[in-house]
């Protein structure tokens, strides 16, 4: 065998031990990921995986279009991480960490406004939010809706993220502001017990309290503006709360 045809051979050779050793070294195929989840807070979870602990409305409505905004908390209680993609057009706060951990399933006032007021990160539509298991989010979602009028009667109705499977109804709360340019003679929801404050002024608070259990798919409030025939303003009584069953 001439020299270089021994060269050759020894290239040929050293270039089949370096493939199969890289071969050897290489990582494993990564496994395939499920597709992600579609998750829209203003229906139903049951298709996002996670579990709704509480949530928590802060309106204010002023000429004609309320201000919503809306804060849930989630949790994996699945055994393997969940990836979800973020549907709704307006973009979300995602709040990870201690901010979301300290807020217990009753969503008390000082851990939501610890997690309202955490630094957390911005998601927009489509974007991929990955939780994993055991790990509890809060998403905070902001948009404008319209106020619908008829007959005198001003009337708010907001979609509420619904979750059938969770272990217990989801703890929710609310406050809606309204601020009129004529005093605000009624003020009420039809579908929630709620408190009032401030009948006969041009700004009036109705709020949703803690320690009931609601189980409604809507969040709808009613007000009207002027006085009675007797001057005086009057407040709509509110249905029942449901009885409290955790």
């Amino acid at each position: 065998m001439s020299i270089s045809a021994a060269v050759f051979e020894g290239v040929r050779r050293a270039a089949t031990y370096a493939t199969m050793l890289f071969s050897l070294n290489a990582p494993p195929p990564a496994a395939a990921q499920p597709p992600a989840a579609p998750l829209a807070i203003d229906g139903s979870l049951a298709a996002s995986g996670l579990t709704l602990t509480a949530h928590h409305l802060d309106v204010r409505i002023a000429g004609g279009t309320a201000s919503v905004q809306a804060f849930v908390l989630l949790r994996n209680d699945r055994p393997t991480e969940v990836a979800l993609h973020y549907l709704l057009p307006q973009p979300a706060r995602v709040v990870r960490g201690d901010a979301a951990a300290s807020c217990d399933g009753d969503l008390s006032l000082q851990a939501a406004e610890y997690a309202e007021t955490a630094t957390g990160r911005l998601v927009q539509r489509f974007d991929v939010i990955v939780v994993a298991p055991g790990e509890q989010i809060g998403v905070e979602v902001q948009r404008e809706v319209p106020v619908e009028t008829a007959g005198g009667v001003h009337r708010l109705q907001l979609l509420l993220p619904v979750d059938r499977e969770a272990p217990w109804v989801p703890r929710f709360t609310a406050d809606v502001l309204v601020e009129a340019g004529q005093p605000i003679r009624r003020l009420s929801s039809p579908t929630h017990q709620a408190l009032v404050d401030g009948l006969g002024e041009t700004t009036a608070l109705l709020s949703v309290p803690d320690g009931f259990v609601y189980r409604q798919a809507q969040l709808a409030v009613e007000f009207e503006l002027g006085a009675n025939d007797a001057g005086k303003p009057v407040a709509a009584t509110d249905r029942a709360p449901a009885r409290r069953a955790r």
